[in-house]
């Protein structure tokens, strides 16, 4: 019991205490039922002196006043670091705020330097000024020139329009003959062409190409065939083409050009030969209808310089060709787009303008004349007779052009047919007594050449009969120019927009051997890889 007391009054004592050690000005507050419950106990501490002084009642308010005080004193401890804690922000911006002031007072000394040295300098920019003003004066004037000068340039840049190729070929020939042999060479193309707006009505042009000036049928150049010139020789080029058409715009559905031009009617390769630009004057007439399957009708007249004699001593020896063609453009449903086209173009005095006005015996010709000839024919003013045509020339010439969608719209078929038929012809009375005036060409491919990745591949047949072309515009990779019987077929890959990588394979023969001398008629193969590069 005594040890009872003893805490109990130890316990009395710490509480106390406690009470006592808190200021009231500390920032937390004894409660007042706290203090009125020590002192109760206090009370009756002093007032209890038996064993049994301490009570159970006693001893819970005791504990109650014990955790009140905890509680103060967690209280206490929470307001003590909130304080800590603002007097350390107070003290992280008061150390900032001494930096900002320390930049604001070297900038104001900067500032202050500048302002000196914009002081200084404010007297020499016055008295620059007047200089300016006139030297700006000087350049305005300049510039003004300059403007119009480069004002002009642009123009001129506008109004024309520059293009053209490069390319490189490797080509091969091989035949199964006696005495042929197999053959490789190496040749380049360059062309070049200018062509522009004159004025609203007139446009106009000219182009370079190389090539031989007296073959008009081809502008490769061999590599390495130098003749008797020296090795690595420069390369001849040539006037190729200078025009002028004229399309005025009151009557945009006619134009005329003269000059020498690219062709301006429909033509096939077999017909006339790529390479060749054609001289002398061309009209066409062409009107856009608002039909759902006749979408233009067209007329084209051409008239054709073969050879001019302008010396005045040999008259009567001029030859030209004249002629028109009719076309029209389809369209036969969603699909299928038609061009059909017949042309009639006839040859005034052939024979003065492939022999000369002598009648020479050799007549330029691709791959050789193999048209029907004849010794003794009458030229005008001549005395002797020379070499000419057995036929005279006229063509007629149905083509039809067609372009059908597959769908896939980089993979269109295109297929071309055309028949021919020389009108003048005559008999091989020498060989076989017959006419051989008709020419059949079939081209069909599938693919386009327009944009980057694009391809083209397909196949061409030509069966051209003697005389029913003249052999020196014909295609002159063929085998021969006339009385050919001639399989193409030809890949192309449009490597980039301005590189198109191509290789074409060419498999001819005579079509009638005899009508030229020969006993055997073997296929000759003939191999082309191009690079074409376009500018």
């Amino acid at each position: 019991m005594k040890t009872v007391q003893q805490m109990t009054a130890l316990l009395l004592l710490a509480g106390v205490c406690l009470a006592q050690a808190v200021p009231r000005d500390a920032g937390i507050p004894a409660s007042k039922g706290t203090h009125q419950a020590a002192r109760k106990v206090e009370k009756k501490v002093e007032k209890k002196t038996g064993p049994a002084a301490a009570t159970a009642e006693d001893l819970r308010q005791l504990k109650e006043l014990i955790q009140a005080q905890q509680a103060q004193i967690d209280q206490l401890k929470a307001l003590v670091a909130q304080h800590g804690q603002q007097t350390q922000q107070a003290q992280q911006t008061a150390t900032e705020a001494q930096k900002t002031a320390a930049e604001a007072q070297e900038k104001a000394v900067s500032a202050q330097a500048v302002l000196t040295d914009t002081n200084a300098k404010v007297e020499t920019v016055k008295s620059d000024v007047s200089d300016l003003k006139t030297t700006a004066t000087n350049s305005a004037v300049t510039v003004q020139e300059e403007q119009k000068r480069i004002g002009t340039l642009e123009a001129l840049g506008n109004r024309f329009r520059f293009s053209g190729d490069v390319r490189v070929r490797y080509e091969n020939f091989f035949q199964r003959a006696a005495g042929a042999e197999d053959k490789e060479r190496f040749r380049v193309r360059l062309r070049f062409a200018v062509d522009g707006k004159l004025t609203e009505d007139f446009v106009g042009g000219f182009s370079i190409a190389t090539g031989a000036q007296n073959d008009p049928t081809s502008t490769n150049q061999s590599l390495g065939d130098s003749g008797n010139a020296p090795n690595f020789e420069r390369k001849t080029i040539n006037l190729d083409r200078a025009y002028v058409t004229w399309n005025p715009l009151a009557y945009k559905w006619f134009s005329a050009t003269g000059g020498k031009f690219a062709y301006t009617w429909v033509r096939t390769n077999p017909t006339f030969d790529p390479d060749i630009n054609p001289e002398g004057f061309s009209e066409k007439i062409a009107f856009k209808m608002t039909d759902n399957v006749v979408k233009e009708l067209s007329v084209t007249g051409m008239q054709l310089i073969l050879q001019s004699n302008n010396s005045g001593t040999l008259p009567n020896t001029d030859s030209w060709a004249y002629g028109a063609q009719f076309g029209a453009k389809l369209q036969l449903g969603s699909r299928w787009a038609m061009v059909p086209t017949y042309a009639l173009l006839n040859f005034v005095r052939p024979n003065s303008a492939i022999f000369g006005t002598a009648g020479a015996s050799a007549a330029f010709a691709p791959n050789g004349m193999t048209n029907c000839t004849q010794t003794g024919v009458t030229y005008p003013n001549v005395a002797a007779k020379g070499t000419g045509f057995c036929s005279q020339f006229e063509y007629s010439d149905l083509i039809v052009s067609n372009v059908v969608k597959t769908g896939l719209n980089r993979l269109p078929f295109n297929f071309i047919v055309e028949y021919e038929k020389n009108l003048r012809a005559k008999a091989n009375v020498a060989k076989d007594n017959k006419l051989h005036d008709t020419l059949y060409y079939f081209e069909g491919s599938l693919g386009q050449l327009k944009n980057s990745g694009d391809i083209q591949f397909g196949y061409a047949y030509t069966h051209s009969e003697q005389d029913a072309v003249i052999a020196s515009f014909a295609e002159s990779d063929q085998f021969v120019p006339s009385n050919v019987e001639q399989n193409r077929f030809f890949f192309s890959w449009k490597v980039r927009n301005n590189t198109t990588l191509g290789y074409t394979q060419w498999v001819g023969r005579y079509l009638q051997p005899n009508l030229n001398g020969k006993t055997i008629n073997p296929f000759l193969k003939r191999g082309q890889l191009d690079v074409v590069y376009s500018f």
